[in-house]
């Protein structure tokens, strides 16, 4: 999924799926076929740090038992990745290049406010019980960006939704502040959609072109 933003610079949106590791494989493409100055992933400043610490001295990751389900499930499509392959691959290539690479996501602490605001009691309880269904729920697996996003959208109801589009509206001021020249912005397929129509209003003068066109205008800037 790819989402292009043009004005005074360019703004690449990339929807990555989080669990499986070619999604790697497709960060590094896109990296080495741009001209980028500014790397941005829909995680936190703490968590680009955590990622850095974790590529010099990786270590087993212990998963939760929604990570292992979904995992589960995610090992269909292929070979899957934890932490995100997507996200130590843009950091590695990032370094490489010497561009900037900036957390975008919901701070710690800011974060548990808008979750404390947000989910009720009636969310907690809800949630508990569609989390017992998710081994017989019967899933759309035709491809892993349809199942992510209804996996997203079956737990994720009422104030825990809010909460994500929440993170959506931060990413998008984040971006709209802090882009330097050409950027590139990772984000898991399950918030694409929101991000792209949060960034339409937060940022001036810039032109939408999505995943076709961007993929028309690609081949038309290809040098033969």
């Amino acid at each position: 999924m790819k989402a292009e933003f043009n004005g005074q610079d360019q703004i690449l949106l990339l929807g990555i799926n989080k669990a499986l590791k070619d999604s790697g494989k497709l960060v590094e493409q896109v990296i080495n076929s741009g001209t980028f100055e500014t790397i941005m992933l829909s995680i936190t400043d703490e968590e680009v740090q955590g990622l850095r610490e974790y590529i010099k001295n990786p270590v087993e990751v212990e998963m939760d038992d929604l990570e292992i389900i979904y995992e589960y499930f995610m090992k269909k499509f292929g070979e899957t990745s934890i932490p995100p392959e997507a996200y130590i691959t843009a950091i590695k290539e990032a370094d490489k290049k010497v561009m900037d690479v900036i957390g975008i996501d919901i701070p710690s602490g800011v974060y548990e406010d808008i979750f404390v605001d947000n989910v009720q009691l009636s969310d907690l309880l809800l949630l508990s019980l569609r989390r017992r269904r998710l081994l017989k729920r019967r899933w759309n697996l035709s491809d892993p960006e349809s199942f992510a996003c209804e996996w997203d959208s079956y737990l994720n109801k009422g104030g825990y939704m809010k909460v994500e589009k929440e993170r959506a509206k931060h990413m998008a001021a984040e971006i709209a502040s802090k882009k330097k020249g050409n950027t590139l912005v990772i984000v898991e397929t399950e918030r694409f959609d929101d991000l792209v129509n949060d960034l339409s209003n937060a940022l001036q003068g810039y032109r939408l072109q999505k995943s076709e066109e961007v993929k028309k205008a690609a081949w038309s800037r290809r040098p033969f």
